[in-house]
């Protein structure tokens, strides 16, 4: 069933207590809800935007960045049924088992449970996002560098794929234009949250659990602001809310000259047992090889300045086959979790009240050292198959700033109420459920421990199918 608040005349009178109120209607709550309706469950499914975008909605989103280069906040997300699913690539890849074994690195990068864990929820995971499973290829090759793939989704769109789906539910109930005002209950457990439309009509509703699917940045500003106003009431005090937020470093490396014949494939990473000897996170290299001719005798011509020798080989090579051609060499990679990169409460509020978000964001020396390191492997497993040459930019030889006319990032929110086995390091526990807390869980990227070089939202959908069979015992 829907319930359009803005328009529709509802009264909590119509309602019984629910199994699980889910806030956030994105990859994450839709697919937990559309699992709980599988084991019998009724659900709430609660959404602050409408069916499509409007800027009285996406204005909630507005914030401030401090630190690096970054986008606008209303810009990078977006906020309506199916969430950021509206404007995804549909860039698939899971996290990888060396994500899950950072032990060298320190504890703050330790998951609390085993890649098994959530690796089991693969499969389904892609079924629902339209892909194969499969993404590694055969290599027999034994140096560091190993060759992987993503899949692509259509994209599925959460919106257009489960709207029918969710007007028909018995068992869910669809709130759309409804915000989260209020959070009310006692002794470390949620009983009831207060919606309200944008003409300020609110509606109270019960359940035995509660989900936060907010985003990978406002789950953090919805607990910072409940800690703020209701501190220990609902779960424990002093949780590091909003810390360790994460996302993908994008930059251009610089350009590359490419044999086609050695180097078959789009896209790269070192194998776990590098990153592990040279002390780095994960990273994936992209090449993005020239439909232009001419840019690549461009190259060959920077080159021949250079190494005239070497100039010379690459002439024979495009003499003697079509093989050789330029490319773009690129690279999305890891970015450690540290505490100084956080969300937090702004002293402007939204028209609800609740302060709008300012969110730390900077690059440190792990995540320098990640890049480079990864590129050095890279650029020696060329040499040694003699696959081609890397020329990088200036940024990428000195310590100078990144960029700032690049990619710059993901549009990926990770972290900010990661799982840990410590409250001190973490705000989930194992099973999703905020630590003191009875019911409260939370769902989507922001429990992301570490965040691998992996596209979020394949392990989104993986982590909700979890949580949702969680709930259903």
């Amino acid at each position: 069933m829907l319930f359009d608040l803005q328009e529709q005349a509802v009264t909590e009178k119509i309602f019984k207590k629910f199994d699980t109120i889910i806030i956030g209607a994105g990859a994450a709550g839709i697919t937990t809800a559309i699992t709980l309706e599988k084991f019998g469950k009724s659900v709430a499914l609660i959404e602050g935007g409408g069916l499509e975008y409007s800027e009285k909605s996406q204005n909630i989103y507005r914030g401030n960045v401090k630190g690096d280069p970054y986008f606008d906040l209303d810009v990078t997300r977006l906020r309506y049924l199916g969430g950021s699913t509206n404007h995804w690539g549909g860039w698939c890849r899971p996290f990888e088992k060396i994500d899950f074994h950072r032990n060298y690195l320190g504890e703050q990068y330790e998951w609390p449970i085993k890649f098994e864990e959530i690796d089991q929820y693969k499969n389904e995971a892609c079924s629902i996002l339209e892909i194969e499973p499969n993404f590694e290829f055969k290599s027999s090759d034994d140096h560091n560098v190993k060759p992987i793939k993503f899949q692509f989704s259509p994209p599925v769109r959460f919106n257009e794929k489960y709207l029918s789906k969710l007007k028909s539910s018995k068992l869910i109930s669809v709130f759309i234009n409804s915000n989260l005002t209020k959070v009310s209950g006692s002794n470390r457990n949620i009983h009831s949250v207060e919606i309200s439309n944008y003409k300020e009509k609110r509606l109270t509703l019960m359940a035995k659990n509660f989900v936060f699917a907010l985003g990978g940045i406002e789950n953090s500003r919805f607990l910072l602001w409940i800690d703020r106003d209701l501190p220990g009431i609902f779960f424990d005090e002093k949780l590091p809310i909003g810390k360790y937020w994460m996302e993908h470093p994008h930059f251009t490396l610089g350009r590359a000259l490419i044999d086609n014949q050695k180097v078959r494939h789009n896209y790269y990473s070192l194998t776990g047992e590098a990153q592990n000897k040279l002390n780095i996170l994960n990273c994936g290299l992209r090449i993005e090889r020239f439909d232009a001719k001419g840019l690549t005798k461009a190259l060959i011509q920077d080159l021949m300045c250079i190494a005239p020798k070497l100039g010379k080989k690459f002439v024979e090579l495009t003499r003697k086959n079509h093989y050789l051609c330029g490319a773009t060499f690129r690279a999305a990679w890891e970015q450690s979790p540290d505490k100084f990169n956080a969300v937090r409460l702004g002293k402007t509020i939204d028209r609800f009240g609740i302060p709008k978000v300012d969110l730390n964001w900077k690059k440190n020396k792990i995540d320098r050292k990640t890049i480079k390191k990864s590129v050095f492997e890279f650029n020696e497993w060329l040499v040694k198959i003699d696959g081609g040459r890397i020329k990088l930019d200036e940024w990428m030889l000195t310590e100078e700033d990144y960029p700032i006319d690049d990619e710059l990032a993901g549009h990926h929110h990770m972290g900010g109420t990661r799982m840990h086995k410590s409250k001190i390091l973490g705000v989930v526990d194992p099973n999703c459920k905020v630590f003191g807390s009875e019911n409260l869980y939370i769902a989507g990227s922001s429990i992301f421990t570490t965040a691998g070089h992996n596209n979020p939202t394949l392990p989104i959908v993986q982590f909700a199918l979890r949580l949702a069979n969680h709930l259903a015992i």
